[in-house]
């Protein structure tokens, strides 16, 4: 039975579906996701506008283009990724000037998940697909 496997499919999923959502609701005034000016949760612009949406594309590929071991081994890339965003925005809130407002702590509080979510799912699935290749059947 593929249950982590299944897990990681729809973790990737939703993962997708909720990173473009966030994108398009930043093209619109809104409490959450927004420019600072309107006091929201999280700080974004065009560009982290377009990042949400194309990584969320990437998420999607992932849960849709890839399987077993692929897709497993891609989620912990994605969140490996989203790690070195972390650590970049911690660097430079503006990620050196691409954003054109930097991040806030609630940012931060995010990329920490975006990072260890996906490579935990990720791990998950790649040790229940390895123990099925060496284990009798």
């Amino acid at each position: 039975m593929d249950n982590r496997n299944d897990l990681a499919k729809w973790f990737a999923a939703g993962l997708g579906i909720v990173l473009i959502a966030v994108g398009v609701l930043g093209f619109v005034d809104n409490p959450i996701v927004s420019e600072p000016q309107n006091d929201p949760i999280f700080h974004t612009g065009l560009v982290h506008n377009i990042v949400h949406i194309a990584t969320g594309a990437v998420a999607l590929f992932i849960a849709f283009g890839l399987s077993g071991l692929a897709r497993a081994n891609a989620l912990i890339a994605f969140g490996a990724v989203y790690g070195l965003v972390l650590l970049a925005t911690l660097v430079s809130p503006d990620l050196f000037g691409i954003f054109e407002h930097p991040v806030n702590a609630a940012d931060h509080l995010l990329h920490v998940l975006l990072t260890a979510g996906p490579i935990l799912v990720g791990w998950l699935a790649r040790s229940e697909l390895t123990e099925r290749d060496v284990s009798p059947v």
